[in-house]
């Protein structure tokens, strides 16, 4: 699935290109794709030819397309989708869902497996308000996190997943904060120290930060709004690293499920 860096790296190119160009046509909206908001993919249709692009947001994993009327489009990736910027001449992909037509391109989302969401959000409509903190904003700080997972029995793996603490992590970006923070996936979260919490915060920022400077990570679907694959996965130190040596002391990379989500981690390495 396509986390944080992945979107803000979609967002960040949309952001340079999208704002002030206007939608001519709708050309294709799969009314199974449209699962929240306040209009049906036919309304949609209707309502943003003439629309012009304000902006490009992201929230969490989520994306907004904001107008000149501040309403937005919401567009969730899911599992595999794919949001590509592309010329209006180029041939639609299999399972494409979503066609915006501008003057000299389209913007296309492609979900193969259709987990993938998109919703009209109206003008003064909090956007995803069940949403926690943004882990690059200035609300991270080691004591917002000690206060939410103080008590708590859970995992510190299956807290930080829990879009409602923090939005926009995933399993690959929670397993290398964890390694780079020198916690166990599986320890409960109320059981890290302070000075722990400190170096997990810090940890999640320099993850993120450098998983967005080289484009994000690509396994097998994702790609940017040009089509190109990131280059993270070149960096990555535990996640999809099962039995190979790890990089800093060299023993084996290990895998655990914890509550249904495969954790890799260093046993060495982690406590």
């Amino acid at each position: 699935m396509p986390e944080l860096p992945e979107v803000e790296t979609i967002r960040y190119y949309l952001d340079h290109v999208l704002p002030g160009q206007k939608v001519h046509k709708v050309l294709h909206i799969d009314p199974r794709m449209v699962k929240t908001g306040s209009l049906s993919a036919e309304e949609i249709a209707r309502r943003l030819p003439g629309h012009v692009v304000k902006s490009i947001k992201r929230r969490g994993k989520f994306l907004f397309l904001e107008w000149e009327t501040q309403d937005h489009l919401l567009i969730h990736l899911g599992m595999s989708g794919r949001l590509i910027w592309i010329q209006n001449h180029e041939p639609w992909a299999l399972h494409t869902h979503l066609v915006l037509d501008f003057e000299e391109n389209q913007l296309r989302l492609i979900d193969p497996r259709r987990f993938g969401r998109i919703g009209w959000i109206d003008r003064g409509v909090e956007l995803v308000p069940h949403l926690g903190t943004e882990p690059l904003s200035a609300d991270l700080t080691s004591q917002f996190l000690v206060k939410r997972l103080q008590g708590r029995q859970a995992p510190i793996k299956s807290l930080l997943l829990d879009q409602s603490i923090i939005a926009g992590l995933g399993n690959i970006y929670v397993d290398e904060s964890l390694f780079r923070a020198k916690i166990r996936p599986d320890r409960p979260g109320g059981s890290l120290e302070p000075r722990e919490i400190k170096r997990l915060v810090r940890s999640i920022r320099r993850v993120l930060q450098e998983a967005i400077e080289h484009r994000g990570t690509s396994f097998s679907d994702y790609v940017d709004a040009l089509g190109h694959p990131g280059q993270n996965q070149d960096y990555l130190m535990v996640y999809g690293r099962n039995q190979a040596e790890c990089r800093v002391c060299g023993q084996p990379i290990v895998t655990k499920v914890i509550q249904g989500r495969t954790s890799h981690f260093c046993l060495h390495c982690q406590k």
